[in-house]
C-alpha cells in the first residue's frame, strides 16, 4: 500500500527522459502475492479497490487494473471462504471481510445474502474492538458501514413496511456507532423543525458531513429570519434558548458562521452569499477574497457544481473591484 502511493517525479522534463516509474507495478505485485498467500487484509484492500472501481471511483479503479480478471474472480472466491475465527484478534477487520461479501451479494442481486453478511458484521461481537482502531487500515480506500449499507438497501426496497427497518440500522450507527452519515439519515425521518433533527443534523455536520453542512446552513438562515416559523415549534425554540436569549444577532452570525463551514466544503453558493454580506458592510478585501475563493474553488472535481455560473459571476464582480 504505501509503495503504491510513492509520488513519480513531478519534473516533467526529469521525468520525460526517465523510464516509467515501477512503484505501482511493484506494489501490485506485492498486494498479489500476499493476497495469493491468503492475506485477509491484502484480499480485503483489492476488492474494497474493485468494488469502488464498478461504482466509478477513478483512484480505485487505477489500483484496480493493477489486477488480470481471473486474479479478481479468485480473490473474490477467497473473500467467502476466509476463516473469520482466525481473526478474532482484529473484529475491525472481520467487519470489512463481512461488509464486503453483502456489498459483492447486492451487486449480484443477492439481497438475502447480502442482508445476512450486514447482519452478521452488525453483531457486537464483531463491532468492539478494544484497540479502538478505525474501521479500515490507514492507507486503505474507505468502506461503507455495515449498517448504513444495510440501512439504504432496505431504504430501497419497495415494501413501506421493509423501508421501515432501515431506520433501526441508521439510528444503530448513529447512536451506538456515532457515524455521521448514520446520523444524517436518521434525521430524515424527523420533521425538519423537530429538536431530534437539529441534534442529528448538527452531529453529522460537525463532522464535515457535506449535506448536513447546507442544511444546517439553511436551518440557522431560517431562525435568523425575522418572523422565522422554525420558532413556532415548542420542542425547537427550547432547544435554540441559548443562542436566541444571548444576544441580539446571536443567531445571524450563526448562519453566517455555518455559511463559512458550507463555503470551506467547497459550496460555491455560499461563498457568494458571504461575498455579498462583506460587500454589505464595506469589508472590500473579505469581499474580494470570498469571490477568488469561488474562481479558484476546486469543488467542481468533488462534487456536482450546484451553480456552474457563479464562477463567471465572481470573475465579472472581481474585475469591476480593479
Amino acid at each position: 500500500m504505501a509503495t503504491f502511493k510513492v509520488p513519480d517525479l513531478s519534473n516533467p522534463e526529469i521525468r520525460a527522459r526517465l523510464p516509467p516509474s515501477q512503484h505501482k507495478e511493484v506494489a501490485g505485485m506485492l498486494l498479489q502475492g500476499c493476497a495469493h498467500a491468503g492475506d485477509p487484509l491484502a484480499i480485503v484492500h483489492i476488492l474494497t479497490a474493485v468494488y469502488l472501481g464498478s461504482l466509478g471511483n477513478q483512484p480505485a479503479q487505477e489500483i484496480a487494473r493493477l489486477f488480470p480478471q481471473k486474479d479478481i474472480a479468485q480473490y473474490r472466491q477467497l473473500l467467502d471462504t476466509i476463516d473469520l475465527q482466525t481473526l478474532e484478534k482484529t473484529p475491525t477487520l472481520i467487519v470489512e471481510v463481512l461488509t464486503l461479501r453483502g456489498l459483492f451479494f447486492e451487486q449480484a442481486g443477492q439481497k438475502q445474502e447480502a442482508i445476512k453478511a450486514y447482519q452478521e458484521a452488525i453483531k457486537p461481537s464483531t463491532l468492539n474492538d478494544p484497540t479502538g482502531r478505525p474501521l479500515t487500515h490507514s492507507m486503505q480506500f474507505p468502506l461503507i458501514a455495515p449498517w448504513n449499507a444495510l440501512g439504504y438497501l432496505l431504504k430501497a426496497d419497495k415494501d413501506p413496511k421493509v423501508q421501515a427497518e432501515a431506520q433501526s440500522y441508521f439510528q444503530k450507527g448513529a447512536l451506538e456507532g456515532d457515524d455521521p452519515l448514520s446520523y444524517y439519515e436518521l434525521a430524515a425521518y424527523e420533521p425538519k423543525t423537530s429538536e431530534k433533527w437539529l441534534r442529528y443534523t448538527s452531529k453529522a455536520a460537525a463532522s464535515g458531513h457535506r449535506p448536513a453542512i447546507l442544511d444546517l446552513t439553511g436551518f440557522y438562515q431560517e431562525v435568523a429570519a425575522s418572523n422565522s416559523s422554525v420558532l413556532e415549534n415548542g420542542s425547537i425554540r427550547h432547544a435554540l434558548n441559548w443562542l436566541l436569549t444571548w444576544r441580539r444577532g446571536s443567531a445571524a452570525k450563526l448562519a453566517r458562521e455555518w455559511l463559512h463551514v458550507a463555503s470551506v466544503v467547497g459550496h460555491k453558493p455560499s461563498m457568494l452569499q458571504l461575498a455579498e454580506y462583506h460587500k454589505s458592510i464595506g469589508h472590500e478585501e473579505e469581499y474580494r477574497n470570498y469571490l477568488r475563493m469561488i474562481v479558484d474553488s476546486d469543488s467542481a472535481a468533488l462534487y456536482k457544481e450546484e451553480a456552474p455560473q457563479l464562477v463567471q459571476v465572481a470573475r465579472l464582480r472581481l474585475a469591476g473591484t480593479r
